[in-house]
Formats: structure tokens, sequence, C-alpha cells
């Protein structure tokens, strides 16, 4: 079995968020995936599986769980199905645990067509307020918390505690703030639970600060930041109930696979 490293949502080598894929005639067990993630040790591992000329079947794992949604992986798949010719359409279908995902291309560049993911009701938990400072408000996201800070300056200065932000009951906690400069926000990813103590670059996420920021701003296209140690830039633009989020996507390794 073949399989890369690609770096998704980055401009050069060694930024944004490092996902494997693998593309596979037909999926093995789930307990081999699972392995296979846990071996490769990143944020996700992603599987695709071939279905038609430009239509495919892809799950995606961490080190601990298969996940239902994950976009820096679709990015990454998208990118080796173009990069090794399994794909001359500029559209690219998905077929996910969360439906139909599509996926341009254009430029050098990639476009996902997700789901918006709408934000729900504020939070004053106390396990919210005793881990983060200068809160302006937190809200529940779908299956993850959003965390609002004052500055830009806290979120990238934010130690987290591992095992506390571990304790709260989401998929993962995602810290934002304002930003400046180009940026109209930036924001910071938490996912213990599910094997990812601080994730790189999160498409997922932004499904639902798109929401969360339209609501704020009063607008429907951004450009976000997310900033983790590595960083990645996102373009985000909101057409109806659904979010298009670009970015570009580089291969740092192949490689084969030698455990049958």
């Amino acid at each position: 079995m073949k399989i890369w490293i690609v770096d998704a949502f980055a401009e050069h080598p060694y930024a944004g968020n490092p996902a494997a894929v693998a593309i596979v005639d037909e999926f093995p067990e789930d307990a081999n995936c699972q392995f296979i993630a846990a071996e490769m040790n990143l944020s996700e591992t992603a599987f695709i599986k071939p279905l038609n000329s430009n239509r495919f079947h892809l799950r995606w794992f961490t080190p601990k769980v298969e996940v239902k949604l994950c976009g820096h992986a679709t990015l990454a798949a998208a990118h080796i199905l173009y990069q090794e010719q399994f794909v001359s359409q500029k559209e690219i279908v998905f077929d996910s645990l969360t439906g139909p995902l599509k996926v341009f291309s254009s430029l050098n560049q990639y476009t996902l067509d997700f789901p918006l993911q709408k934000i729900g009701t504020p939070i004053t938990s106390l396990a919210i307020t005793q881990n983060f400072e200068k809160i302006v408000q937190a809200v529940h996201a779908y299956d993850d918390i959003i965390v609002e800070v004052e500055t830009e300056e806290a979120l990238r200065n934010f130690v987290p505690s591992i095992n506390e932000l571990a304790k709260i009951e989401c998929r993962g906690i995602i810290l934002t703030s304002k930003g400046s400069g180009r940026y109209d926000f930036v924001s910071r990813f938490f996912a213990p639970r599910v094997g990812v103590n601080e994730d790189p670059v999160t498409g997922s996420a932004h499904c639902k600060l798109a929401h969360y920021w339209q609501q704020k701003l009063h607008q429907s296209k951004f450009v976000a930041y997310q900033a983790s140690s590595r960083g990645g830039e996102i373009g985000i633009s909101i057409e109806g109930d659904r979010v298009h989020l670009t970015g570009k996507a580089i291969t740092i390794l192949e490689g084969k696979w030698q455990v049958r």
C-alpha cells in the first residue's frame, strides 16, 4: 500500500497541517486502519477508495478514533489524487460519514465545499472559565466548544493544561479571537480527547468559526489564520448552508506500507 504525507493549508514545506494519505482498493479492517493511523502518529490519516473517475470513499482516523469530518486531510487527499493523476476533472466528490463533500482544484490550490456548522448556546461552565483567561464568551459548536478571548496576544500566549482540557466533554476546544493585519480572525484547536493535543490547522473547526464570526463581523468572506507553532492560512467563503475553505498543499513524503 502506497502512503504519502502532505502538508495541508501550507504555503511552504513544514508549515500547515501534515496528514497521511493512503489509496486502497478496499478499506483495511477498522482495527488495521486504526493501527496504521497510530503508527503514522499525525492528527489524521486519510484512506481513499476509488469509486469512479471523480468519486471516492474517504475515511479519516486520528491516532485514537475514526472521525466524521476532517478538513486538512480532505485537502491532502485531493492533492494526492490530482498529483497521481487519478483525476482529470476540476471537481472531486468524496463520500464520507458527513455525506458527500466536494473539492475543487484551481490555480494550484484547493477549495473544500463543507457543511456550515452553526453555533449553539452559550456556556458558563467552570471547566471552561477555570482553564482560560480574558474570555469574551464560550459557546457550543456542534461537537466542539468555541472560546473567544479578548486579544490575539492572549490567544497566542495561551499555555494549555492538556489533562484539564481532556476532561471537557467535547471533541475539541476552538480558541479564537479577532485578528490583526490581513486576518479577520485567528484560532487554535485542542482535541486531547481524540488524541490530538493541539492541531496545527483544522479545516473542520473553521466550519464552525465561519458561522461564529459571520454573526459577529456581519460578513461572509474571511481570511483566517490558525496560530499553532506551524501555522496556516485558510480562505473562507460562506455560501448559504455551505462553507468553502481554500488552501494549498505540498507533498512531503512518499512511501510503501510493508505490513499487510
